[in-house]
């Protein structure tokens, strides 16, 4: 898989650019907020639908502008695909509604979830880098980011599930308010209660599974990192109130079966607090070094290095289950690696992948590396191609 042409028009700081990229090695070298990684994003965009660095559309779009144009050109199997998205600020009268429009080779998609599978990237930033010590969601969001890749149907998946969530959370707001149970809140209850169980079941079994073929790939890594000293493991963590924090196992039934059995215990303080207290979506993963837990006894360069790990073991993965390497995207994170991770990574990147990385300088690449590399000079918002990949 392999990134052709990007064009992007009023996206970011980039008013008008056409980018040809090549198909192994591409670096972006500039100062910082120039837009490297605005550049990367758009990619990211093209190949997920959303931005992880933002929440909010509006955002993409080049300040006091009325709208952004972002396409992607890449090959894919063997053969000339394109993305293009277009955001259109449509409000009137003081309104902010935002027209998104998508096209897949020139054909508007049924919903922009079609995406998923088409442009495959694995992204690794600086943001991935403090993934252990930012919490339960972004490691949650790390898994299904990979399985939104291998198997598209899973994001059906988990918006289903969130929209269960939302409405369930709405009844336990409706019964607090009420300060009673009727019959027919019961029956409500259960019915949610089922699909909560169902799609959650579905989605623990599905981030379990991904777990267990990411972690011999991590382990290899992290021993090879760590000279043969330290031994990754890895848990998923199904977590409940008034529960001990439990390692999840078994199939879809008794996964099912728990979720469900765990709902009815919780149910008073659920409708105390108004919200849905177990499922994948308050989940985690831990990892552990030589049986330690990794977020609370490992040290910055070993966290560093586990991430590192997983990332690597996640590019292995996508490409083995794809049966072709994804685009990789780097932005920016040799800065934060010292020279054995700087190393790992680059011997990394020597196999047939196309990678698209950012940086400010030069000067922390091997010139076996440079070999063959193609550089784009990068300043406020204009991307020219450099005559030689030297040095400086």
């Amino acid at each position: 898989m392999q990134v052709r042409k990007v064009n992007l028009a009023n996206y970011r700081n980039y008013n008008q650019v056409e980018v040809h990229l090549t198909p192994g090695k591409n670096i972006l070298i500039g100062d910082n907020a120039q837009g490297k990684s605005n550049f990367l994003e758009a990619i990211e965009v093209a190949s997920r639908g959303k931005s992880a660095r933002t929440s909010e559309d509006v955002e993409l779009i080049h300040w006091h502008q009325a709208r952004m144009h972002l396409e992607v050109h890449f090959e894919r199997s063997g053969y000339d695909e394109s993305i293009g998205i277009s955001l259109v600020r449509a409000g009137t009268n003081g309104s902010s509604r935002l027209d998104k429009r998508v096209n897949i080779n020139g054909v508007k998609p049924p919903t922009a979830r079609a995406l998923f599978g088409k442009l495959v990237t694995v992204t690794f930033s600086t943001q991935d880098l403090s993934m252990l010590r930012d919490g339960p969601k972004f490691r949650r969001q790390w898994i299904d980011t990979i399985l939104f890749s291998l198997t598209p149907s899973y994001q059906d998946t988990l918006l289903t599930y969130q929209k269960v969530v939302t409405q369930r959370n709405k009844l336990l707001k409706t019964m607090f308010e009420r300060g009673r149970v009727s019959v027919s809140d019961q029956d409500q209850l259960h019915v949610w209660d089922k699909q909560l169980a169902h799609y959650g079941a579905m989605i623990i079994k599905n981030r379990m599974r991904v777990l267990h073929e990411l972690l011999p790939l991590a382990e290899s890594y992290q021993s090879h990192l760590s000279k043969k000293t330290e031994i990754l493991t890895a848990n998923y963590i199904f977590k409940s109130p008034n529960e001990s924090r439990q390692e999840a196992d078994g199939d879809y039934a008794e996964i099912a079966h728990t979720i469900a059995t765990l709902l009815r215990k919780v149910r008073g303080e659920e409708i105390a607090r108004r919200q849905t207290l177990l499922g994948p979506h308050r989940d985690d993963i831990s990892f552990a070094l030589n049986g330690a837990s990794a977020l609370a006894f490992a040290s910055q360069g070993q966290q560093r290095s586990l991430v590192l790990a997983l990332k690597l073991a996640e590019l292995d993965l996508v490409t083995e289950k794809l049966a072709e390497s994804p685009v990789l995207l780097l932005d920016d994170v040799l800065a934060e690696l010292d020279v054995d991770r700087q190393g790992l990574l680059m011997s990394a990147l020597n196999k047939p992948t196309q990678t698209i990385i950012t940086t400010t300088h030069l000067s922390r690449f091997e010139p076996e590396w440079l070999a063959g590399a193609k550089v784009f000079s990068v300043d406020a918002g204009h991307v020219i191609e450099a005559q030689a990949a030297s040095k400086t």
